[in-house]
């Protein structure tokens, strides 16, 4: 499962069209990075968020494999429509990526795993590492699912990694950091 999040969205600068503008984009770009990763959007559920959206694949996708496709893909994206956007428009974002079993109700998706995405996307070591960092997406990964990752060869390059403890009201989770994907040229 994925979570992004649009940085700094309730920014003074980003009045009612602003905001309709960073939805529209932040939707358009993550279904297309989606679409390029072979993980259907339509298969896909997904509830929005206000500033982001949850994405849940379904369990016959094998999602370690397909993350890094879309968060590279997403990166660039970010950076060619960022390089004509003016400031106001100029969108960031973070992105989360755990596993684990969530159950669908009459409101969408719950269960302790999804708590665990959430509270990795709002850490904040994780925005502190994004708000350093000027590049368009900065990622997070659950220990658990950097794992998996890098046991099939999800991963690229599983050093570029770097740990992180996302200290929580209710517990300490280990994750790892990146925010030097995509391609800038």
């Amino acid at each position: 499962m994925l979570a992004v999040d649009i940085c700094a969205f309730g920014d003074h600068r980003h009045d009612d069209p602003v905001q309709c503008l960073l939805r529209r984009q932040m939707y358009e770009h993550l279904r297309r990075a989606c679409e390029f990763a072979v993980l259907p959007w339509r298969r896909c559920h997904h509830e929005d968020r206000g500033d982001g959206v949850l994405i849940v694949a379904p369990a016959d996708l094998p999602v370690e494999r397909l993350f890094e496709p879309l968060a590279h893909h997403l990166a660039t994206a970010l950076w060619r429509y960022n390089r004509n956007a003016a400031d106001s428009t100029r969108l960031r974002m973070r992105l989360a990526v755990h596993s684990g079993l969530v159950a669908p109700d009459p409101y969408g998706v719950s269960g302790r795993a999804l708590i665990e995405l959430f509270r990795l996307l709002d850490a904040r070591a994780f925005k502190n590492v994004v708000a350093r960092s000027r590049r368009p997406l900065g990622v997070i990964l659950s220990e658990r699912f950097y794992a998996d990752a890098r046991t099939c060869g999800g991963l690229a390059d599983a050093d570029a990694y770097h740990a992180i403890r996302v200290r929580t009201k209710e517990a300490r989770i280990p994750a790892q950091v990146r925010t030097d994907l995509g391609t800038f040229d």
